[in-house]
């Protein structure tokens, strides 16, 4: 007998051009054709990454989105679906230099929700070493905004999550559009998974993910929304 369902799957609210509100998006596209490939539909639930960790943890959902099996949720993993592309962001203007992640702790930093438990053991040494310097937020349009507006020293998150918010900021006139970034490598490509309730539904994603790596649909939705916004890079 068939098994197909309606999948509640929770997505980050705040990181176009991956989720937008009104379905459409890198990731919700992503995950939403790969469980279509075995007869799933799925109705998206919008909250920030701590948020979404507690309704799967009590089962409001039946899935969560950009995670890793460093969350501590009890869950059955996908496989790696997408990655986030991290990096430092300063303003040139402050002269700040930095050039190893080490450096990061003798300034303010503003990160993404949870990217202590995300960026890798040496970023949570960091993070604790800076104390009351660093901050994590949800809402990243703010984050880039108190970036941008010189409250903070450094701001930590995704390149294309910035860019859209900062070219969205320019256009409500609300930062200087000649203010100059400068962009530090400091990490490797952060790789995410879905986490899934049922063992089943987890595989049925990982053979949709196949399906759309294999016929080239996977590169067709990041071609799409690249044209649309500017390049995003897998």
């Amino acid at each position: 007998m068939l098994f197909s369902k309606e999948v509640k799957v929770v997505f980050s609210y705040s990181t176009p051009p991956y989720v937008f509100k009104d379905g459409s998006g890198i990731v919700l596209s992503i995950v939403k054709e790969a469980l279509a490939h075995k007869g799933h539909t799925i109705e998206p639930i919008f909250a920030n990454m701590g948020r979404a960790s507690e309704l799967f943890r009590d089962g409001y959902v039946d899935a969560t989105s950009i995670t890793q099996t460093t969350s501590g949720l009890e869950a059955f993993y996908s496989d790696d679906f997408m990655q986030y592309h991290n990096a430092a962001f300063v303003l040139k203007k402050r002269h700040i230099k930095i050039e190893k992640l080490q450096d990061l702790k003798d300034f303010h930093i503003i990160a993404f929700q949870n990217a202590h438990l995300y960026l890798g053991e040496d970023f949570g040494r960091v993070a604790r070493l800076a104390d009351k310097k660093y901050m994590e937020v949800a809402d990243q349009k703010q984050q880039v905004l108190m970036f941008l507006n010189g409250r903070t020293d450094v701001a930590i998150m995704d390149r294309h999550i910035f860019t859209f918010y900062k070219n969205l900021l320019i256009q409500e006139n609300k930062v200087d559009k000649n203010i100059e970034i400068e962009l530090i490598e400091l990490f490797p490509p952060t790789p995410y998974k879905t986490a899934f309730k049922d063992e089943k539904l987890r595989d049925d994603f990982n053979a949709g993910m196949k399906h759309l790596k294999e016929t080239g649909r996977y590169d067709e939705i990041y071609n799409e929304y690249s044209k649309k916004y500017f390049e995003v890079k897998k």
